[in-house]
């Protein structure tokens, strides 16, 4: 799937359920997220793949120096304006996961929250050393990977044997026929062993939680 293939993706997405998800509140880890900068004088935080602006409208109410970065620009320009209607400032960009408009060691944290995924492996090895490099040395990356134990991984897995579902790689898929949600997008579905020996490789993990359906991941560059 090509980066043009998925900025339409998104684009659909938000046009036509952008509303809806205007409604969603910042997830409590995020939150919680927030706190422990805050306690460690992190200032600089960039939300990658900002979406409509959930989590990039909380570090601005929070004092951060907070930028954001999304494929889509309806996504983009939706962030924008819920910004400017709550008076907050931060910079939003449109731009491809893999490419973080910002200065090389500037960053005192990412946060990619069900983001960097919709790739194949490459991809999101590009992604993350992408985010690698605009880190500063000891900061942090706090992110989502779609575990091989969600449902959707088994079901994508059926789907493929049938011809419904199309297989890039190894656990690796798109469903084009479900266009309620994102699974017509490209989904990877990873393991424990996976991210801790490869996609995380250049990074300390500090903490690593099964979420049932995803992976939560707090992870440090090293000093």
């Amino acid at each position: 799937m090509t980066d043009a293939t998925l900025n339409l993706g998104w684009e659909r997405i938000w046009r036509e359920q952008g509303s809806r998800w205007e409604l969603q509140e910042p997830q409590a880890e995020v939150v919680a997220l927030v706190a422990r900068l805050k306690a460690e004088g992190k200032r600089r935080v960039h939300d990658l793949g900002c979406g409509l602006g959930r989590h990039l409208l909380l570090l601005a109410a929070e004092g951060f120096q907070a930028s954001g970065s999304d494929i889509s620009p309806e996504a983009v320009s939706r962030c924008q304006r819920r910004l400017a209607e709550s008076s907050l400032s931060a910079t939003v960009t449109r731009s491809e996961m893999d490419a973080i408009p910002e200065e090389d060691g500037c960053l005192d944290c990412v946060i990619a929250w069900n983001v960097v995924y919709h790739a194949t492996v490459e991809g999101i090895l590009r992604t993350l050393r992408g985010v690698h490099g605009k880190l500063k040395p000891g900061g942090y990356f706090f992110g989502t990977f779609a575990s091989t134990s969600h449902s959707s991984c088994d079901l994508s897995r059926r789907e493929a044997e049938e011809g419904l579902a199309e297989r890039l790689e190894a656990d690796t898929y798109i469903r084009p026929h479900d266009t309620e949600g994102d699974k017509a997008l490209v989904h990877h579905y990873t393991t424990e062993e996976e991210l801790r020996e490869r996609l995380l490789a250049g990074f300390e993990v500090l903490s690593l939680e099964h979420l049932s359906s995803r992976w939560l991941v707090l992870a440090r560059k090293g000093m």
